[in-house]
């Protein structure tokens, strides 16, 4: 696990190990995340191993809508929304690109996608002009971690790289929702409530 002092050469040996197929530590402005390339399905493989993860989807974060159509076929509504929303804690489900792994979807024909409000993060993304795979930095079924200290010890001593930026602005996860012709459905409600969801949206 590498470690530096300077957040501008961690932000740097970050986006190297993602490059080259490693898997990191990270803040956002949730919670941490362990992430790597997500159209690297080994890597994918190997950050569910870390979690002990059963076969699940996991997010992807994206640093803009140019990396969003990477990774997703979004509808309008789903851009517009997203222009709306973003960056925040928000995660919009939609239809994957063919070329992302099932390792990311565990096999679901969607993706729910998010950008972060958070610098480090969306610095990383801009150096490799990579999205990055999105899940908690935690082991499956405990608590997500809102410090780089927070993370299990059992993560840290199995990932390339623990970067430490502090904690995270909301600590605690966030808002997923669908959005379909029939309105807006929320799956999970995180940081921010149905209502002031419906309410960015909607107005």
């Amino acid at each position: 696990m590498k470690k530096s002092s300077n957040l501008l050469q961690q932000v740097e040996q970050a986006a190297e190990i993602v490059e080259r197929g490693g898997v990191i530590v990270y803040p956002t402005d949730t919670v941490y995340g362990i992430g790597c390339n997500p159209f690297d399905a080994k890597a994918v493989r190997r950050v569910m191993e870390i979690k002990s993860r059963e076969n699940k989807p996991s997010p992807v974060l994206v640093s803009g809508l140019n990396q969003l159509n990477m990774v997703a076929d979004p509808l309008d509504m789903e851009v517009e929304a997203a222009l709306r929303v973003w960056p925040g804690p928000v995660t919009i489900v939609m239809r994957k690109k063919p070329n992302l792994p099932d390792e990311v979807t565990a096999g679901e024909p969607t993706v729910g996608v998010r950008m972060p409000a958070n610098a480090i993060a969306l610095a990383i993304m801009q150096r490799t002009g990579l999205p990055l795979l999105g899940t908690s930095a935690n082991l499956s079924g405990m608590q997500p971690a809102v410090t780089a200290q927070q993370v299990d010890e059992k993560i840290k001593t199995r990932v390339d790289m623990v970067l430490d930026g502090g904690k995270t602005l909301y600590q605690k996860a966030s808002t997923v929702v669908r959005l379909s012709e029939k309105g807006l459905v929320v799956i999970r409600e995180g940081v921010l409530s149905e209502e002031e969801v419906r309410r960015r949206l909607f107005g």
